[in-house]
């Protein structure tokens, strides 16, 4: 096993050692005056879409709530929705218990917590110990074995 052990670290090695030099080639590419350019002119191009985007939905909503016409230029299109809003989740939980379970759903995080702590019925679920491998993050020690 030290032996793959050792290789494990070499490869690790590698990997850090070219991620460096791939983060460093990003950063000297965006630290050139040409690129802080082109970001100021993406940033401008940016705000005009969203600007130009909004005027064309308030436009068609406009045409839309004046004649009903949902195809107000060839481009867009207006879909209506159906949207529920639920103002008090805790009343309509508590509605939800007693008239319409369907709705309900298990929260796996509280229920997996109450299994540990042995509050849930062993039928329901179980605890059990799982062996993991686990390899120290930290290799270099190994690196000198490969000479």
């Amino acid at each position: 096993m030290n032996e793959t052990i050792i290789k494990l670290a070499i490869a690790r090695d590698a990997h850090v050692e070219l991620l460096g030099k791939a983060h460093a080639l990003i950063q000297a590419v965006r630290d050139s005056s040409e690129y802080i350019a082109l970001q100021a002119m993406i940033t401008e191009a940016d705000k005009d879409v969203v600007f130009l985007d909004r005027m064309v939905r308030e436009q068609a909503l406009e045409a839309f709530n004046a004649d009903g016409s949902r195809r107000p230029h060839p481009a867009v299109t207006v879909k209506e929705f159906t949207v529920v809003t639920i103002p008090d989740e805790m009343k309509a939980r508590e509605w939800s218990f007693t008239n319409f379970r369907p709705a309900l759903k298990l929260d796996a995080k509280v229920f997996e917590k109450a299994v540990k702590d042995g509050t849930v019925p062993a039928e329901l679920a179980t605890v059990a110990t799982e062996a993991r491998a686990q390899i120290a993050t930290d290799l270099s020690k190994y690196l000198a074995e490969e000479e």
